[in-house]
């Protein structure tokens, strides 16, 4: 009733949160995301000070443990023991990115015989 999104959370995590958690097909689902709720709010609290360039191991919304990135052998490892376990950089700056991408805007001309395509 009275719950809030944690600040720090990326709005896109959110939505795949509410998502996710709102389906009820996809209930198996739920505990990732809420493991991604209990980390955000841990990181909004400060419970990461001192492991700023460490990256967090979470399950059953309790920290696993603080270490390096994982590699996608030891990730696999790790989902054969539990399957609803995130990692996540405590430094925010080191989560995966897409490249920034281009728009293009194609307009017909005044007198709608031509084409004008501009790059954004």
């Amino acid at each position: 009733m009275n719950f809030r999104w944690p600040f720090s959370m990326p709005e896109y995590l959110r939505r795949d949160a509410f998502i996710k958690i709102a389906d009820v097909d996809l209930e198996f689902e739920d505990e990732v995301r809420f493991n991604m709720i209990f980390f955000y709010n841990a990181l909004d609290r400060g419970e990461f000070v001192g492991h700023e360039d460490k990256w967090v191991t979470v399950n059953d919304q309790k920290v696993i443990e603080y270490g390096e990135e994982y590699s996608d052998d030891q990730l696999n490892s790790v989902f054969e023991i539990m399957p609803n376990a995130i990692q996540l950089p405590v430094d925010q700056t080191r989560l995966p990115q897409s490249k920034p991408t281009k728009m293009v805007i194609a307009q017909r001309t005044n007198n709608g015989d031509d084409h004008k395509v501009r790059v954004v």
